[in-house]
């Protein structure tokens, strides 16, 4: 995976952040007048594209073509918190704060940057609260492999036990991805 789709990976993870961002600024909006200010139309603008990058994420995933690659689950672990982590740790702190100057806008860019850097370094890929909520959770399996998929925690146990391999493909070095409809 190239740099480039892990950067569209991370702006997605943010996809709650740009709701509520909407939200919460929707007062600004209320009038032509005050949307065809610059910091409101260039904040409008940025909103607008990370959404729509968002939403290619997503359909990125679902029309993704079928894996060439084949992965025997061993063991499987319940899916973490990681997720919700994530937003509490990362989205829930730039919503709460209120009146925002010149220095708090730029540090929480400075914040947004960091933690891109570290969760494309990292291959944090897996946390994304947007594909989480579209149904996609990820599993540790075999101890070392993360497993992004739409299958039921029940269903992957039985393909275990039945020691069924699944078709996907690596996203990562080891975060492997499989969709329940391609491997009917």
């Amino acid at each position: 995976m190239n740099i480039i789709s892990k950067c569209i990976v991370f702006i997605s993870s943010y996809f709650p952040l740009y709701i509520f961002l909407l939200i919460l600024n929707f007062e600004s909006f209320n009038t032509i007048e005050k949307i065809k200010r610059f910091p409101i139309l260039l904040f409008l603008g940025v909103i607008v594209v990370c959404i729509l990058i968002s939403i290619l994420s997503l359909i990125g995933i679902y029309k993704s073509p079928k894996g060439t690659k084949k992965l025997l689950i061993t063991v499987i672990d319940r899916p973490e918190d990681t997720v919700l982590s994530y937003i509490m740790t990362y989205i829930i702190p730039v919503l709460i704060v209120n009146n925002m100057g010149i220095y708090q806008i730029i540090v929480n860019i400075l914040l947004f940057i960091l933690i891109g850097y570290l969760y494309i370094k990292l291959n944090l890929l897996y946390l994304n609260p947007l594909w989480s909520v579209f149904g996609f959770i990820s599993y540790r399996v075999n101890d070392d492999i993360v497993l992004i998929t739409n299958y039921k925690m029940i269903e992957l146990k039985n393909k275990m036990k039945n020691k069924q391999k699944i078709d996907g493909y690596y996203m990562a070095n080891n975060i492997f991805i499989a969709k329940r409809e391609r491997n009917r």
